[in-house]
C-alpha cells in the first residue's frame, strides 16, 4: 500500500466528502427549511459524524491486516450519502404535513427538524469519520516515517476537501 496510492484515495475521499456536505446543505434546505439554523445543523451533524467515527476508531480495535478493504467497506456505507441526495427532497415532502401542523409551535418544530436531519446525516458522516483512522492503523505507517506519512495523508485529504468545496460551488 504505497503512500502515493493512499494519498490519491484520501484526496478523492476529501473531495467527495465536501461535495456531499454542499449538496446536503442545499437539499436539506428544501426538506427542513433554509435558515442560518439549518446551515449550522448540517455542519454540526457532519462534524459530529466525523467525531463519532473517530471516536469509534479510537475505542475499538479496527482490523489492520487489510486496511484498504475496511476502508472500501466504509466507503460503501457512504453510498448512503448518495441516496440522501435523492431522498432529501422526498423526505421534505413526507414531513411537510407534520411541519405545517406544528407551524404555530416553532420550538417543537425546530426540535423535530434538528432531530430528523441530524439523525439522517449522522450515518454517512460517521462512516467518513472512520476512514482516515482505519488507514492510519494500517501497516503502511510501520514501513514509512510515521509523522511524515500521516502529514501527507491528512494534507491530501484536506486538499481534496478544498477541491470538493470549490467544485461543489462552481457546479
Amino acid at each position: 500500500m504505497p503512500v502515493a496510492f493512499v494519498s490519491v484515495i484520501l484526496f478523492l475521499s476529501g473531495c467527495s466528502a465536501l461535495l456531499f456536505e454542499t449538496l446536503w446543505l442545499r437539499l436539506s434546505g428544501l426538506a427542513f427549511g433554509n435558515s442560518v439554523w439549518s446551515a449550522a445543523l448540517i455542519l454540526s451533524s457532519f462534524m459530529a459524524g466525523l467525531a463519532v467515527g473517530s471516536a469509534i476508531a479510537a475505542r475499538w480495535k479496527l482490523p489492520t491486516a487489510r486496511p484498504l478493504r475496511v476502508y472500501a467497506g466504509l466507503e460503501i456505507i457512504a453510498i448512503f450519502g448518495c441516496i440522501l441526495i435523492f431522498a432529501l427532497p422526498l423526505i421534505g415532502t413526507w414531513l411537510r404535513p407534520l411541519f405545517q401542523s406544528l407551524w404555530t409551535h416553532q420550538d417543537l418544530l425546530n426540535l423535530l427538524r434538528f432531530f430528523f436531519s441530524f439523525l439522517i446525516l449522522l450515518i454517512p458522516a460517521t462512516a467518513m469519520g472512520l476512514t482516515l483512522p482505519v488507514l492510519v492503523e494500517g501497516p503502511v505507517l510501520r514501513w514509512y516515517e510515521f509523522s511524515r506519512t500521516i502529514g501527507v495523508f491528512y494534507g491530501c485529504n484536506t486538499l481534496g476537501a478544498v477541491a470538493g468545496a470549490l467544485l461543489g460551488e462552481a457546479i
